[in-house]
């Protein structure tokens, strides 16, 4: 991450032949991220949904294990890619709930992956976290062999919704840690917020430019129910049981949560991103969900935003 202005991008969320060429751009540095198939550490999205990868052989939400195998395998194979033509990629390995059971081959097994293929192709791989285990036992098994990103879901809690006062201590408190901070998506609109970071000497903050959760939403509960329904392996779960999951969860807040109006509203990045470059924000984030496949046009912004200052 060595030029000026990097964007994580979700992977699936664009063409890698895409992402490959605004990669050689002078000033701009693509990083992809993701979950990795059916990990019960994946956090911030429901596996079912895969990332956005669609399997022309899937009827539903459970998988067979030849349709997950299948999955893994283009995983893989994109990591690969993307690191071939200098992309780094972030294993988003979120979940708020880790147990020592957990620390197993099969799971790290995607984090050893990333360490050797950074190795092999010069590029240097990291993982987003937020649990407290999984983060020492990947500290003391790797080291400086990865970047660390301090994810976004960490800055909430079940008790009520947090001030920006509030987060912006434990951003200050997590500064030292972490290679990277992700803001909130409600912080990532705060433009005193991000600029009161940056004024801190912390210029490794990482804002999300297409924010749509609303600033009374308490979006831990949305992490705990990714979470939670991480832990139930696709190939074991039944799609009845999905849906009801998560018609319980959704009901409650259909008429509350904002990203149930953008299906009919479609996300518009210009204002947002505009304030975060003027407020001096060099790490951009292009979340999972609705507006990720905006690359296009958060790039043409970013060009001309630098080439208006900074000639």
């Amino acid at each position: 991450m060595n030029k000026k202005y990097t964007i994580e991008v979700p992977i699936y969320s664009n063409p890698i032949e895409r992402l490959i060429k605004h990669n050689q751009r002078d000033s701009i540095n693509i990083v992809m991220y993701g979950g990795v198939p059916d990990s019960p550490l994946n956090g911030g999205r429901v596996n079912y949904g895969l990332d956005g990868l669609q399997l022309g052989n899937r009827f539903f939400l459970r998988l067979s294990k030849k349709q997950l195998d299948k999955a893994s395998d283009l995983f893989y194979k994109t990591v690969g890619i993307a690191n071939q033509n200098k992309l780094p990629f972030l294993i988003a390995y979120t979940n708020l709930f880790v147990s020592e059971d957990e620390l197993n081959e099969g799971n790290l097994y995607a984090i050893r992956f990333l360490v050797e293929s950074s190795q092999k192709y010069g590029v240097k791989n990291g993982i987003i976290l937020n649990n407290k285990l999984l983060e020492g036992f990947v500290r003391d098994k790797y080291g400086d062999k990865l970047v660390y990103v301090s994810s976004c879901t960490k800055y909430v809690s079940p008790q009520k919704i947090l001030s920006p006062a509030e987060t912006m201590n434990m951003y200050l408190a997590d500064s030292p840690k972490y290679d990277f901070l992700c803001l909130t998506p409600q912080d990532s609109r705060r433009e005193n917020l991000i600029k009161d970071l940056l004024k801190s000497g912390n210029g490794r903050i990482i804002a999300i430019c297409n924010s749509y959760c609303s600033d009374n939403c308490n979006s831990y509960f949305h992490y705990k129910f990714a979470s939670d329904e991480n832990k139930k392996s696709l190939l074991k779960t039944w799609d009845m049981n999905i849906l009801a999951e998560a018609f319980a969860f959704i009901l409650p807040r259909a008429f509350r949560c904002s990203a149930f109006r953008l299906p009919f509203c479609r996300v518009n990045i210009n204002k947002i991103v505009q304030m975060q470059l003027q407020a001096g924000v060099v790490n951009f984030k292009l979340g999972r969900g609705f507006g990720a496949d905006l690359i296009d046009q958060l790039v043409d912004m970013i060009v001309e935003f630098s080439k208006k200052n900074h000639g």
